[in-house]
């Protein structure tokens, strides 16, 4: 039997979870935001104090240059140091990077400048901006297995890409080896479902904080890659333990749902990005200039963050 209820020692309790024993991609990552100044520039030493901060919280590895991270605008310089610096200060953490780009060659270069820092799997969203087809997605995907060396994990981002389907996802991990799991962040649990129905050797990673409670209760992922967890580490990482079970799984469940309504006037990842700020994780900054209805939203949204967390979390 490929997929079991097992019992890890973390931090002094057990934690008991759903995974495939099979994968080597399981636990909570946190999906880190990219600090820029005021002139678009990367802040590698904001960066560096997000990774410090989060390192307190045991997560398993980082997410870097996904949707978090705002990949659209990152160069491969970027990539580098994101994971450069990731690879520093968190030495036994797994680190998964992002490689989106606009074309096949700007893709295959991005997955090499992260393998050469020290990532460990290669993040790979669809393309974006124009709509395509189930056949161009498998006619990419293939082209990117077929010429970097990093394991990949498809990226299923149907919201800003063209979205992946079950079916397109089962052909691609029965064609390519390397085609290691998928960070599925449709909201939708189609595709872990069907892996798991499969019994796959594949990994199941959660991309959307909304679907993750549901994916535990029914035993079908062996990780999350959490934009939430950059801003509410210790909330995702005790929710995850539960194991999808219990009255503290009800009630952590129960809290993300509130975090994430409040997050909902703001454009992805803005409303991380003020929690993240008010913890001192990062300072926030935005990639356009915050209209006055912005503004009173961010302020809002700092004002109610700071209360609730520390009344609820703290």
């Amino acid at each position: 039997m490929e997929f079991s209820t097992v019992t890890v020692l973390r931090f002094g309790r057990p934690d008991v979870c759903m995974v495939n024993p099979l994968s080597s991609f399981r636990g909570v990552y946190a999906a880190l935001l990219s600090p820029r100044s005021s002139d678009g520039e990367l802040e590698v030493e904001s960066f560096r104090q997000q990774v410090i901060e989060l390192n307190k919280f045991g997560h398993r590895g980082y997410a870097i240059n996904g949707a978090t991270g705002e990949f659209t605008i990152a160069s491969d310089a970027d990539v580098d140091s994101l994971v450069r610096v990731a690879r520093d200060q968190a030495p036994e953490a797994e680190i998964l990077c992002g490689i989106g780009a606009g074309d096949l060659r700007l893709t295959v270069r991005r997955a090499r400048a992260a393998e050469l820092a020290g990532a460990h799997a290669a993040l790979l969203p669809m393309p974006s901006f124009f709509p395509y087809r189930a056949d161009d997605l498998v006619a990419y995907t293939s082209a990117v297995a077929s010429s970097i060396e990093l394991p990949i994990l498809l990226y299923n981002l149907p919201q800003f890409t063209s979205g992946l389907h079950v079916d397109t996802v089962l052909s691609l991990f029965e064609k390519y080896t390397n085609i290691v799991g998928i960070k599925d962040s449709s909201g939708s649990l189609d595709i872990v479902r069907s892996m798991t129905k499969a019994g796959l050797n594949r990994a199941r990673l959660i991309g959307n904080d909304s679907a993750l409670s549901a994916a535990l209760t029914e035993g079908v992922c062996d990780g999350v890659v959490s934009g939430v967890a950059c801003a509410l580490p210790e909330l995702m990482t005790s929710l995850f333990a539960t194991g999808g079970r219990g009255d503290r799984f009800e009630r952590k469940s129960r809290l993300l749902r509130e975090f994430i309504e409040h997050l909902g006037p703001l454009p992805t990842p803005w409303g991380l990005k003020v929690a993240s700020a008010v913890r001192n994780f990062t300072h926030g900054s935005y990639p356009f200039p915050l209209s006055k209805q912005r503004e009173i939203e961010v302020a809002e949204l700092r004002e109610w963050f700071g209360g609730w967390y520390e009344k609820t979390l703290s």
